[in-house]
């Protein structure tokens, strides 16, 4: 080959090099915005078509299964940094660019997750994270030389992502939500008003829960109740979130209903209950709790009704509810049980009298401090001690329980 030919052949190299080098750039600041806002909750992160995938592979019961394609996949969504990154800095000099991939991989995944979760990861995040995005610099800086290689690896990983992102929640529990949610409609002519409604309403729901446990597991009953009640009596766009279609013939009968059912006489502290647990269900305890400040935060804007931290006990009432009827067989059937004996509005809610309501964000930023202040510690703190009154919202051993329905 001649000197001429020589340079053109390396002028088409390093052209071709930058091209994927920008590229490589492009797709990561995409990739990154994704990974920030494409949800990643449980049960949503593991679609039943990856999980029976890996069934077919590997013989899991479907819990493990649903566990362990939920890590792959997020994996592979935090390791494409590493390979993208990569790919983004193709045309820069191997010892460089390689410390730069090593640092900024797992930096990236990290940062990712605390703009998606709204909160700082926990260790064990971090930990996958970090692990994946080494996992994948190591596999880009490998196959660097090799920008063919290289794409197609990328290639591969996007699209095992992309049909691993799940788009609602499993088939089995949309199922089991929609005749729950269907049953209770079928039983609103016999729902007193009040807080007696309220009672009547989450035993009937529960009661069906605990007929359809019988040989299975109670967890996926109780999520299906929580998740009817989220959608009838707290607010229907909770399906929204479950990426599930609701019948829109029945969202009249839903605010005729809410309108009727309260907790202690409070008609939206039953809507703040059941929303925050069927969030708990669709995502985690950590989102569900972050969802329900930044609401009490927009409320405290002007035109709002201003933060109320009786709000925040009913939002955390719901999600310690959800979190003990589904944190394990033994204490789902524990909370089926002791609901179907009668249901007590204390057993569930404790009494919010000397809770401040209605403050403006002024308020809020000086006289509590905002959320890290001072007096909102301390009543962040109350609120904690009068949840553990209430002994509906803990997995303890179940007591003769009156069958009543006081309130």
């Amino acid at each position: 080959m001649s000197l001429k030919e020589s340079r053109i052949v390396g002028n088409l190299e390093a052209n071709r090099s930058i091209n994927l080098s920008l590229l490589g750039t492009l797709t990561l600041f995409g990739w990154f915005i994704m990974i920030c806002v494409v949800p990643d909750p449980r049960p949503l992160a593991a679609p039943d078509g990856a999980v029976r995938a890996l069934r077919a592979l590997i013989r899991l019961p479907e819990p493990a299964a649903r566990a362990v394609t939920t890590i792959v996949l997020r994996a592979i969504g935090f390791g494409m940094f590493g390979i993208l990154l990569s790919l983004a800095l193709l045309h820069w000099p191997l010892r460089s660019s390689a410390i730069i991939i090593l640092l900024l991989s797992p930096l990236l995944a990290i940062v990712s997750q605390r703009l998606n979760y709204g909160y700082f990861p926990t260790t064990a995040q971090i930990q996958l994270s970090f692990a994946s995005g080494i996992f994948g610099a190591l596999v880009g800086l490998t196959l660097r030389r090799s920008w063919s290689s290289l794409v197609a690896l990328l290639l591969l990983a996007f699209g095992l992502f992309a049909w691993g992102t799940a788009n609602g929640i499993a088939d089995d529990l949309d199922a089991a939500a929609r005749a729950t949610g269907l049953h209770l409609l079928a039983t609103v002519g016999d729902v007193p008003d009040g807080d007696e409604g309220f009672a009547k309403i989450m035993q009937t729901a529960f009661r069906y829960a605990e007929d359809n446990s019988h040989g299975t597991d109670a967890i996926l009953p109780n999520q299906a109740a929580i998740l009817a009640l989220g959608v009838i009596l707290g607010e229907e766009r909770v399906a929204q979130i479950a990426r599930r279609t609701i019948e829109l013939d029945h969202v009249q009968e839903f605010n005729a209903l809410r309108g009727r059912i309260t907790i202690r006489g409070r008609h939206d502290l039953s809507r703040h209950f059941w929303v925050s647990a069927a969030l708990v269900v669709l995502t985690d305890e950590s989102r569900a709790l972050t969802v329900g400040i930044g609401k009490e935060l927009m409320d405290a804007t002007p035109g709002g009704s201003g933060f109320s931290f009786v709000d925040m006990l009913a939002n955390r009432a719901g999600i310690r509810f959800a979190v003990t009827a589904t944190k394990d067989a033994t204490s789902a059937r524990e909370i089926q049980a002791r609901i179907s004996r009668g249901v007590e509005i204390a057993d569930f809610f404790p009494d919010y009298q000397g809770l401040p309501e209605g403050i403006t964000g002024d308020q809020f930023r000086t006289e509590f401090g905002g959320l890290g202040g001072a007096k909102t510690r301390l009543l962040n703190e109350d609120i904690g001690r009068r949840l553990e009154t209430s002994r509906g919202l803990h997995s303890k051993p179940i007591s003769p329980a009156k069958n009543s329905n006081e309130h």
